[in-house]
C-alpha cells in the first residue's frame, strides 16, 4: 500500500499539531478533518468538532441509534434484497453560536485553534477577533459530553476583552439545520435522503412552568424516531436566555456555563419480529422526553459545572489508571500522544453504549452510521480486557437483535440466525450483497465475542441467559448453509470472507475455519451449563438432542483449503485459479474507487488479511512456521485499503519475527486517522482501527493471545528502538500489569486471585 504520508518520521507538522501527551491540538483553520479529530462523545451523545466550511455533515450532534430510513431502489430486485435502508440522523446542536460587537457580527479570526484534552474529557474550540482601536476579543468554546451520565452535555463561553470593554451580543439559538448530504462512488460514505429527516413537534415548554430552558422535540419522518432535546445556560450565577448581552471589561474574563440534555427511545430490534420497526409515536411521548431533559438540566444546575467537571476528570482518572498503554520509546512522545487519542476514542465511544457500536462511533456519518463486524472483532476485545460490563453490554445488543436475525435467516433459507452484515436497528441494510449479506463469517465473529468474553471473564449468568441463544441459533445457520460433499468434507460455498476484493468463493478458509470454532464452542458451551440453565435452554431454543452431535460432525470434517506444494493455507478453493494483480502498474487507490467490482474479483489481490486474520484469531491452532509461510505468501497480495487490515499485519510480522513490517503496520493503523491515510477521516474516525492500534501494541508486541477463550499466553515480540512496553488487563477479575522490556516480561496481579498464563512457553502463575 501507498501511504499518502512517510511514516518515517512524525507524519504531523508539529507546528500545527504540537506534541502533549495529554492534548491533541490544531493551531490554524480547521481543514475537513478536524470535525472528527476534535469531536466527542458517550457512546450516547457524539458531537463533531470546528470544520472548514460547514461543521456538520448532516449535522454536528448525533443520538446513539437515532436513524431515518428509506426505501432501497435497486437496479435490478430480486428476493431477499435489503428492501430499508437506515442512516444516522443528525439531531440540533447546542453548541453553535454567533458574536457581535456594535451590530457587526465576529467572523475570519485573526487566531483559531482547537483542542481536546483526554484528562478533562473537554474538546475547546478558541477565536481571537480584532474589533477595531487596537482592541481585541478572545472567546473559547469549551465542550464536554458527559460520560458518566448518559444525557448529558456541557458548554462554556469564557470572553476576554483586551484594549478596551466589550459588549458582546451573544446568539446561542438551537442550530436545527441539517443540510442534505448528497453520497457519491465512495461506498465508504453515508446515504442520505432528501424527502427524509427531522420534522419539529409543536412543544410549549413555558407553559409547563420550565423558565429560561429551551426546548424541542423532533420526529424522523420516517423511522418514526423521536429525540428531544433541552438547554439553558447561566452568567454570573444567574439564568439567562438563549441571546443575550455579556459587559467584559478590558483584561478581565466573563463565562457563559451551558447545560444541554439529549434523550430519545432506546431501538428496541426485538419488534422487527413483529414484522415492523417499534414506532415511537413523537406527538404522544415528546413531553416525557422533555421532561427527562429537565430533569438532568435541573441535576446539572443543583451540582454546578465545577462538580460535573471533577467529576468527569475522576471518570478519565480512573480509565487512565487501569487502561493506559505506556510505550517508552526515547522518542520526543508523538508516538504516547497519538496512543493516547486512541484510546480516549475507544474510551468515549464505549462510556454509556447502549445501541451497539457503529463503525465510527457518533463522530461522523460514514458508514451511514452502520455497525458492522468491526464491533466484536476489534473493539470488543478490548472491553473485555479492560472494561468488561461495556463488551456485556455490547453483546446484550446483539442478543437483542436475535429476532430480527432469525428472521433474516429465514428469509435466506438458512436455519437459525443470520446477523445483519450492516445495521443500525438489526434489520439489514446493505444493498450490495457481495460484499455484504455474502459475508455470513458475521455469525461466527459475534459467536467468537461471546465464548471470549465469558471465558476470560467467567459470566456463566450472560452465557446461560443470552450468550447461548446466540451460539445456538449461529451454529444452526452454519449447519444448514453447508453441506457433507463426497469428498466426506462439509463445505461452505459462495461467501465472502472478510477480504472483499474477493467476493462470492467456495470455502473461504476464515469463514470455514471460524465457523467450525462456532460450532464446536456450540455444544461445548452447551455441555458446560448447569442442568437447570440446559434444561432451560433446550426448552427455550427448541433443541433437539441430536443437533450438538451433527454440529461436531460438520466442524470435524470442515473443508479447509490447504496447499500440500506451497505448504499454505489457501483463502479459498480458487484463489490459485485466478490472474496476478499487475501491482508495478495498477497503483490506484483504493481500488474499489478506480475498478469495477469484477476486475478486482478475477485477480489474486486482496483489500485486507483473510487467512493471515485466522492466525491470529485462532492462534493456538496454527505453529510459527505455517504462520510464517502464509504471512510471506499473503502479505505481498494486500492493498491495505481497508482500515483494519494493518493492525492484524503488524500482529503476526512481529509474531513471525518480521520486526520492520510490524513496526510500520503498527504506523499506519496509528496514524490512520490524524493523518488522514485513508482519505476519509472527515467522515469520522475508524473506531475499530483504533481497537486495532491496542490489539497491535499488547497482541502485537506484546504477544497476548487467547484464541478465542482458550489458553491464555504471552510471547513479547518489543521493538528494537523500545525501551519497554507497559498495560493493564483483567482475567476473570484479576487485574495484571505487564511490563514488557528486552530483559524480559514482569507481570504484577494488583488485585483479583491467582491466574495461571504461558509465558514465553511456560506456565506461570501470577
Amino acid at each position: 500500500m501507498k501511504l499518502q504520508k512517510d511514516l518515517d518520521h512524525d507524519p504531523l507538522d508539529s507546528n500545527r499539531y504540537p506534541i502533549d501527551l495529554w492534548k491533541f491540538s490544531e493551531f490554524g483553520y480547521p481543514n475537513s478533518e478536524s470535525a472528527t479529530l476534535f469531536s466527542l462523545s458517550n457512546g450516547t451523545i457524539g458531537v463533531r468538532g470546528e470544520a472548514n466550511g460547514p461543521r456538520n455533515l448532516g449535522s454536528g450532534t448525533f443520538l446513539s441509534g437515532f436513524h431515518e430510513t428509506f426505501s432501497i431502489r435497486h437496479a435490478e430486485e430480486a428476493y431477499g434484497f435489503a428492501r430499508v435502508g437506515q442512516v444516522i440522523q443528525g439531531v440540533p446542536d447546542t453548541v453553535d453560536f454567533k458574536f457581535s460587537i456594535d451590530g457587526k457580527v465576529l467572523a475570519d479570526p485573526v487566531k483559531i485553534s482547537q483542542s481536546v484534552d483526554f484528562k478533562a474529557g473537554t474538546s475547546t474550540r478558541s477565536y481571537t477577533y480584532e474589533v477595531g482601536d487596537g482592541a481585541s476579543l478572545d472567546v473559547d468554546i469549551a465542550t464536554m459530553v458527559c460520560l458518566f451520565r448518559a444525557d448529558l452535555m456541557t458548554t462554556v463561553i469564557s470572553l476576554r476583552a483586551h484594549g478596551r470593554a466589550l459588549n458582546v451580543h451573544v446568539e446561542g439559538k438551537m442550530n436545527t439545520d441539517h443540510p442534505v448530504v448528497s453520497r457519491d462512488v465512495d461506498p465508504r460514505k453515508a446515504d442520505m435522503i432528501a424527502d427524509g429527516g427531522l420534522r419539529k413537534l409543536e412543544v410549549d415548554a413555558i407553559s409547563r412552568g420550565v423558565a429560561d430552558q429551551s426546548f424541542g422535540a423532533f420526529h424522523c419522518l420516517h423511522s418514526e424516531l423521536t429525540m428531544a432535546v433541552g438547554f439553558c445556560q447561566q452568567l454570573d450565577g444567574k439564568m439567562i436566555h438563549e441571546v443575550f448581552d455579556v459587559e467584559v471589561p478590558d483584561g478581565d474574563e466573563k463565562r457563559v456555563e451551558r447545560f444541554a440534555s439529549y434523550n430519545s427511545y432506546p431501538i428496541d430490534p426485538i419488534g422487527i419480529d413483529r414484522g415492523l420497526q417499534v414506532a415511537i409515536d413523537g406527538e404522544r411521548n415528546s413531553a416525557a422526553l422533555i421532561s427527562q431533559c429537565s430533569q438532568t438540566i435541573n441535576w446539572a444546575i443543583d451540582q454546578g459545572y465545577s462538580s460535573i467537571a471533577e467529576q468527569q476528570r475522576q471518570w478519565l482518572s480512573d480509565f487512565w489508571a487501569k487502561t493506559d498503554v505506556l510505550i517508552d520509546d526515547d522518542g520526543d512522545g508523538r508516538l504516547q500522544q497519538v496512543m493516547h487519542w486512541e484510546l480516549f476514542q475507544l474510551a468515549q465511544a464505549t462510556a454509556t453504549v447502549t445501541n451497539g457500536v457503529s463503525a465510527k462511533g457518533l463522530s461522523g456519518t460514514g458508514y451511514s452510521g452502520h455497525y458492522f463486524w468491526d464491533t466484536e472483532t476489534y473493539i470488543v476485545p478490548f472491553l473485555i480486557y479492560t472494561n468488561p460490563a461495556r463488551a456485556r453490554d455490547i453483546l446484550s445488543y446483539r442478543y437483542r437483535m436475535l429476532p430480527a436475525a432469525r428472521k433474516r435467516a429465514r428469509m435466506m433459507s438458512v436455519d437459525g440466525a443470520l446477523f445483519p452484515w450492516r445495521t443500525i436497528n438489526g434489520e439489514e441494510a446493505s444493498a450490495f450483497f457481495e460484499a455484504g449479506t455474502a459475508q455470513y463469517h458475521i455469525d461466527a465473529d459475534i459467536a467468537y465475542a461471546v465464548y471470549q468474553y465469558v471465558s476470560l471473564t467467567g459470566d456463566h449468568e450472560f452465557m446461560a441467559t443470552q450468550g447461548i441463544d446466540i451460539l445456538v441459533e449461529t451454529a444452526r445457520m452454519w449447519e444448514s448453509i453447508g453441506y457433507m460433499g463426497f469428498d466426506g468434507t462439509f463445505h461452505i460455498n459462495t461467501v465472502t470472507g472478510p477480504d472483499e476484493y474477493t467476493a462470492m468463493v467456495d470455502d473461504n478458509y476464515y469463514t470455514n475455519v471460524m465457523a467450525q470454532f462456532n460450532l464446536r464452542k456450540a455444544a461445548d458451551a452447551l455441555e458446560q451449563l448447569g442442568n437447570e440453565d440446559r434444561e432451560a435452554a433446550v426448552s427455550r431454543l427448541g433443541l433437539k438432542l441430536d443437533e450438538p452431535v451433527h454440529w461436531r460432525e460438520a466442524a470435524d470434517k470442515m473443508k479447509l483449503p490447504y496447499d500440500e506444494k506451497l505448504n499454505i493455507h489457501l483463502q479459498d478453493d480458487d484463489i490459485m485459479r485466478r490472474g496476478p494483480w499487475d501491482f508495478e502498474h495498477d497503483t490506484e487507490r483504493p481500488l474499489l474507487l478506480h475498478y469495477h467490482p469484477l476486475v478486482i474479483y478475477r485477480r489474486r489481490v486482496l483489500k485486507q488479511v483473510d487467512t493471515v486474520l485466522a492466525l491470529y484469531m485462532l492462534s493456538s491452532s496454527f505453529d510459527l512456521d505455517s504462520k510464517r509461510r502464509d504471512f510471506d505468501f499473503y502479505d505481498p497480495l494486500t492493498t491495505g485499503d481497508s482500515s483494519l487490515s494493518a493492525a492484524s499485519q503488524c500482529i503476526i510480522a512481529a509474531e513471525v519475527g518480521h520486526d520492520e513490517l510490524a513496526m510500520k503496520y503498527f504506523l499506519e493503523s496509528l496514524y490512520a486517522d490524524v493523518a488522514n491515510l485513508h482519505s476519509n477521516t472527515s467522515d469520522g474516525i475508524h473506531l475499530a482501527s483504533a481497537g486495532g492500534v491496542w490489539m497491535s501494541v499488547v497482541a502485537g508486541f506484546g504477544g497476548l493471545r487467547d484464541s478465542g477463550g482458550d489458553e491464555i499466553s504471552m510471547n513479547p515480540r518489543l521493538p528494537e528502538q523500545w525501551q519497554s512496553l507497559t498495560y493493564q488487563i483483567l482475567i476473570h477479575g484479576s487485574r495484571l500489569k505487564v511490563t514488557v522490556s528486552h530483559d524480559g516480561v514482569d507481570i504484577c496481579r494488583l488485585s483479583g486471585d491467582p491466574v495461571t498464563l504461558i509465558v514465553d512457553g511456560e506456565s506461570r502463575q501470577i
